[in-house]
């Protein structure tokens, strides 16, 4: 007698909203670089300085474009087990289980509270994330993340001039299991530590690999999670 077969876990799909001006970037950079290429080729006294300005305009524009078209078509893929954040340089895979909080983490600026346009989630352990992080991605995104490194640590150590430790390379990396990492991954532990201690949360997902405003993806989230256990209950019993 044949088995029932398992129904595939539900899959939610983001495509990031900054995907959709590649094209638009990219026919602009292209068309501006054709257009000053024959301006200059048409007018014997064309300026020198407008020819550098518009070919450098309109090549930045062009790679931009191409970046974006360039970046998988989904930069997240979401199931009632995990969270895989898809880029070029590889992927994260977040295990919902391993999830103890997430939000849009604030710094203050004076008296103002402000938001910063990323996803902050903060882990039960790291053994899970390193485990499930491509290199190539780890240096993505410790190099992607060094600005938002910046902003925290003028924010929570205004007085501090001298940021080096933070941004030391470590030798190696030891986490709560006893479990000794090196290389990039130690780097990355540190940078996920050093995070939480600034901003309480120890990974990052930008708003632009959104396809809604944060706080619309904090609920979505939140509905996710609320309803995830259903579904595996579910798979679980056929």
């Amino acid at each position: 007698m044949n088995e029932p077969k398992k129904m595939p876990l539900p899959e939610q799909i983001v495509q990031p909203q900054a995907k959709r001006n590649g094209l638009v970037l990219t026919i602009l950079g292209g068309s501006l670089f054709i257009l000053t290429l024959s301006l200059n080729a048409i007018f014997s006294e064309f300026p020198m300085a407008f020819l550098l300005a518009g070919t450098g305009f309109a090549l930045v524009t062009l790679a931009l474009g191409i970046g974006k078209l360039i970046e998988p078509p989904a930069s997240l893929l979401m199931n009632p087990r995990h969270i895989v954040y898809h880029h070029r340089k590889g992927q994260l895979q977040l295990s919902w289980d391993n999830i103890l909080r997430f939000d849009v983490p604030r710094i203050q600026r004076g008296l103002n509270s402000v938001e910063i346009p990323v996803i902050g989630f903060k882990v039960h352990n790291y053994d899970d994330v390193l485990a499930h992080i491509d290199k190539r991605m780890a240096v993505h995104i410790l190099l992607e993340q060094r600005q938002l490194m910046v902003v925290a640590l003028r924010s929570q150590f205004p007085d501090l001039e001298d940021y080096t430790s933070y941004f030391d390379v470590p030798s190696r990396f030891k986490t709560e299991s006893g479990t000794i990492y090196d290389g990039v991954l130690a780097s990355f532990a540190q940078r996920m530590q050093h995070m939480r201690e600034l901003l309480g949360y120890d990974l990052f997902i930008s708003e632009n690999a959104l396809d809604r405003p944060s706080h619309e993806f904090i609920a979505l989230l939140h509905e996710l999670q609320r309803t995830r256990q259903s579904y595996l209950t579910d798979q679980h019993t056929d």
